[in-house]
């Protein structure tokens, strides 16, 4: 149960976040509703969110395991299963999200060596984001542009805070689409 009152009827300063939100995801989030009552954070989350989602440098699908991934991590329950659904809508298989919910995806056939190394990145950033070490990048690199490096730690601390700003504040949103997805 959220512990802050949905915004349903914004004003005419978050009319166009509101707006842009229902165009990407097909409907206004609860956690923008949630969000609503503070303009700046609502604009700056909502924005982020919507950049971290979808194409990019970075296949959706993928990107969709990789924001899995960071919920399980970071034993985030806020729309682990609306994404859940996001990732079946586009088409990854069920033993790929199977793999990503617990450690099977270390010896998971499913999965490449970079994408693995991505996992590996998720893991150690929910641990301690200095840490992650030089030899870790190194093997990234070998498998990742700057670009998709960038843009993949955008998707993982993007989730980690949504997750931790979804679960903290109470928020559902079990069907985070109701836009088609192709």
């Amino acid at each position: 149960m959220a512990v802050v009152t949905y915004i349903e009827n914004p004003s005419k300063e978050l009319q166009p976040i509101y707006a842009n939100a229902k165009s990407f995801f097909g409907h206004v989030p609860n956690l923008v509703k949630a969000l609503g009552s503070n303009f700046a954070m609502c604009k700056s989350i909502t924005n982020f969110m919507i950049q971290s989602l979808g194409e990019g440098h970075v296949n959706w699908a993928f990107k969709e395991l990789v924001i899995l991934k960071t919920l399980r991590v970071m034993k985030s329950h806020y729309s682990y299963g609306a994404h859940e659904q996001i990732a079946r809508s586009l088409d990854v298989s069920e033993s790929k999200i199977g793999d990503i919910a617990n450690s099977i995806w270390r010896s998971s056939t499913h999965f490449s060596e970079g994408e693995k190394l991505v996992f590996e990145l998720v893991e150690q950033i929910g641990i301690d984001a200095n840490a992650v070490t030089a030899d870790l990048w190194t093997e990234l690199r070998k498998h990742w542009s700057d670009s998709q490096l960038v843009e993949l730690n955008g998707v993982i601390t993007t989730f980690i805070m949504i997750g931790r700003v979804g679960d903290t504040l109470g928020v559902s949103d079990p069907v985070l689409f109701t836009r088609d997805l192709h």
